[in-house]
């Protein structure tokens, strides 16, 4: 049992701290199925006006309902998916990919990377107004 959740936690948190946040897209993708709720959901429910900066990465599959946030595998596209919420939510946001192991060759980086690129173009063309990155 918990007095609040997890959405609630992390605006309380941002709120008393007067902190700004990083948004893990990955991790809500991660913790939506091992906790079995909307990631779409848990996302608006953020304090999305403190949001700062995005962080996108892959994971490791345990199981069906088991994912393990490692940083150590491409985005997949249910990733892909939430971080395209996110842009219509915030506009297109500063976006580091991250990578801790398994490192690809260069070239197959590269295309993750011109992936966030052209959502945050395309954001940028729905989303004038919010226009960040």
């Amino acid at each position: 049992h918990a007095d609040m959740s997890e959405a609630e936690f992390i605006t309380s948190v941002v709120r008393r701290a007067g902190c700004d946040l990083l948004l893990d897209v990955n991790n809500i993708y991660v913790n939506s199925i091992n906790h079995s709720y909307s990631p779409y959901e848990f996302l608006q429910a953020l304090p999305l006006d403190r949001v700062r900066y995005i962080h996108v990465a892959g994971h490791y599959d345990e199981a069906p309902d088991l994912k393990v946030d490692t940083h150590g595998t491409s985005v997949i596209a249910p990733v892909w998916s939430l971080l395209v919420e996110a842009y219509s939510l915030l506009g297109p946001l500063p976006t580091l990919l991250e990578r801790d192991f398994n490192l690809p060759p260069l070239p197959e980086l590269l295309l993750e990377v011109e992936q966030i690129r052209q959502l945050q173009h395309t954001a940028r063309a729905v989303l004038p107004g919010r226009a960040h990155g």
